[in-house]
């Protein structure tokens, strides 16, 4: 189920209403202003696109010695070798660097690091191919900042290294002629959230001594690998994106435009979500499945048709890195289908034999939206050891958890959502375990979808969608508002697309007369199971839709529940039940509070035979039709589960629940998990 826990956002309407008249904006722009913090006249102002000047590039640390060597490189035609990474934001990261020294008349080359072969950041081996390009100077761009013992081999083969990073620094830094990276200590730059592209484009303007040049050339690029790396689009980094998506729709440079029209974007305004699903994924598949070379090549090239055929590569590798990503994935579902145990895990760790490494940390991604919990997938290389990649959501860091877990690791890095590893195969088996004991000790966590506010279907119209736009582009820390719509009644439901896929529901909110239709694009099916007349609530986006001419609102769905439900107790009951799938040790008050009684068996049976066909997944709707307090979803997933262990009802592959024929009378309380609860309090 991808249903999450709803934060419904506090907002203060006098601060917001103080905005909204010193400032001039909106009165709702203002509202969503103060609800997301954002109350400094600075950041007010970023937001609402009123310029300011960029940050002076010097007051990052060590730019001034960055700058001298660069320079002196520069004047006496010395091999320089821009290294990056093969990630979109270290592909921007070179194309902007290394394009803005060749345009200064620089002896300059560049060097992308293989993800299979070479992995992250600097090497022995990296610095030897580095060195045999008759490099002088080196200057990493998204890399380089813990490379303290590539560092010493650099300066003992007589190069010169330059750091330019965003990453987080550790207690030592490498030894070299500078280190530009804004989370430094000792950085006096005001703003940190740079990713390694904005790093790069800082060093060239002071380079340059102006940045007004080096901001109209190399815009766009920044723009993207800004987007794509993920990194908060608060302060400069908007105003980076804002300028960028301007820049990307107004002039293309031949690489850009080749890669928009290979995503089928050619007709559309290029906004920053297009980055995120269109372009980033093309560039990024180049260094997956093949060269990250490939992608640097198609954002240098010069010429539109040879542009195109670069662009056709990328896309087709894009293609296999999603045949790959599904194959995965499908592999992990049935696994789980197989063994339903293994998805109930606090921490869901998945492996198979050879799967493609370049894919792994998406693959983590999607499972993790799947089933709301941290993954780990493993590709087993046949050589005794297995890599990996971990995903984990807001509340729980799987790098804390990586590090207690450590023993059975031998290697690991990252950060508290995301990380990599690598583990010899047979320790999985204890690592499993070791996880699920770490993840037990800590307080429940569960994802979160934070909802900006509540809103009267009446007030849904175009002004207010034109008022949103204010507050674009969109990303991370700045995500696209979302809004509460409750207690909603379902008037209809019609099914659209070539597999049903989609559906657009009409509905009215309760007690008022207006009527409002909604659309739910690629449900599952069973995952919205609300009929006409059912109460549900439901979180949505809100965007401009254009048909035969006319501009209307679209409201998309996001996220449903039935009308009214306990968000809290809806976390303890899935968490509870995931203990209870593991038979991990009860205390007698879970006990008691997990053990359906008899009429509630009845209830759930005799609803199930009413309505076959209901989706396993439906657990939420189904305890609010059939429980007595309309919320204890952990007594009818039990319920559930003893019927399917009695072969009472079977559940397809699909997830149908199919209620199997029976004339023999069955005790419930013989069902394997019932037997269980009994066990752990004799007095239930």
């Amino acid at each position: 189920m991808d249903r999450k826990k709803w934060n419904l956002g506090k907002i203060d309407k006098d601060l917001a209403a103080k905005i909204a008249e010193e400032y001039s904006v909106d009165p709702f722009v203002a509202l969503l202003l103060a609800g997301r913090g954002v109350t400094a006249p600075l950041d007010i102002n970023d937001f609402l696109g009123r310029e300011t000047e960029l940050i002076d590039p010097f007051l990052l640390p060590d730019m001034q010695k960055a700058v001298d060597r660069i320079n002196e490189a520069i004047f006496d035609f010395e091999k320089i070798c821009v290294y990056g990474d093969y990630d979109a934001d270290g592909v921007t990261s070179t194309a902007v660097l290394y394009s803005y020294l060749e345009a200064q008349g620089a002896n300059v080359t560049y060097l992308l690091p293989s993800r299979t072969e070479d992995g992250y950041g600097l090497s022995r081996g990296i610095v030897d191919k580095i060195k045999a390009l008759g490099t002088n100077l080196i200057v990493t761009v998204d890399n380089g900042i813990s490379a303290i013992e590539e560092a010493k081999y650099i300066k003992e083969l007589g190069m010169d290294l330059v750091v330019t990073d965003h990453h987080l620094p550790g207690d030592e830094l490498p030894d070299c002629v500078a280190i530009v990276d804004p989370h430094r200590e000792d950085s006096d730059c005001p703003f940190k959230d740079y990713c390694g592209v904005g790093v790069a484009f800082k060093l060239c303007c002071a380079i340059e001594g102006d940045s007004k040049t080096v901001f109209e050339d190399y815009i766009d690029l920044v723009a993207i690998g800004t987007v794509a790396d993920i990194v908060p689009l608060r302060g400069e980094n908007r105003r980076f994106v804002k300028a960028g998506l301007n820049s990307i729709n107004t002039f293309k440079r031949p690489g850009v435009e080749a890669l928009i029209d290979v995503a089928g974007l050619s007709d559309k305004e290029i906004m920053a979500s297009n980055i995120s699903f269109g372009l980033a994924p093309r560039i990024n598949a180049a260094g997956r499945i093949n060269s990250a070379e490939k992608a640097l090549e198609l954002l240098l090239c010069e010429e539109p048709e040879a542009a195109k055929e670069i662009a056709e590569e990328l896309n087709a590798a894009n293609v296999e890195r999603h045949e790959a990503e599904n194959r995965i994935l499908t592999e992990s579902q049935k696994l789980f289908y197989e063994n339903p145990v293994l998805s109930h895990a606090p921490i869901i760790v998945t492996y198979g034999d050879n799967w493609h490494e370049g894919v792994l940390g998406i693959v983590a991604s999607r499972l993790l939206d799947i089933y709301q919990r941290p993954v780990i997938v493993l590709s087993n290389r046949g050589d005794g050891f297995s890599r990996g990649s971990a995903r984990s959501i807001d509340g729980f860091s799987i790098f804390d958890a990586l590090t207690v877990c450590s023993e059975y690791l031998e290697m690991f890095g990252g950060h508290s959502q995301a990380a990599g590893l690598t583990i010899k195969t047979e320790n999985i088996p204890a690592f499993m375990k070791a996880l699920d004991e770490y993840a037990y000790s800590q307080p429940l966590f569960y994802p979160q979808i934070n909802v900006d506010c509540k809103l009267n279907v009446e007030s849904v119209n175009l002004d207010l969608v034109n008022s949103i736009k204010q507050l674009e582009p969109f990303g991370c820390d700045n995500p696209s508002p979302l809004f509460g719509l409750f207690d909603l009644v379902v008037d209809g439901i019609t099914e659209l697309g070539d597999k049903k896929q989609h559906l657009r529901i009409y509905a009215h909110k309760d007690g008022k007369d207006k009527q409002i239709t909604l659309m739910n694009f690629n449900v599952p099916k069973g995952a919205f199971p609300h009929k006409q007349g059912d109460k549900f609530d439901a979180v949505v986006s809100l965007n401009k839709n254009l048909w035969n001419g006319q501009e209307r609102v679209s409201v998309v769905i996001v996220n449903t529940r039935p009308a009214g439900v306990n968000d809290e107790l809806m976390v303890r009951c899935i968490k509870l039940y995931d203990k209870i799938e593991l038979r991990a040790s009860l205390r007698p008050d879970e006990v008691d509070f997990a053990t359906p009684d008899r009429p509630l068996f009845a209830r759930l049976y005799t609803y199930l035979k009413k309505y076959p066909n209901l989706n396993f997944n439906s657990f939420e709707y189904m305890a609010n039709k059939i429980s007595e307090n309309g919320d204890n979803l952990c007594k009818v997933r039990v319920a559930l589960l003893a019927m399917m262990e009695l072969n009472l009802v079977k559940v397809m592959p699909d997830g149908a629940i199919v209620v199997e024929e029976t004339t023999e009378k069955v005790d419930i309380n013989t069902a394997p998990v019932m037997e269980y609860l009994k066990e752990m309090n004799p007095l239930v």
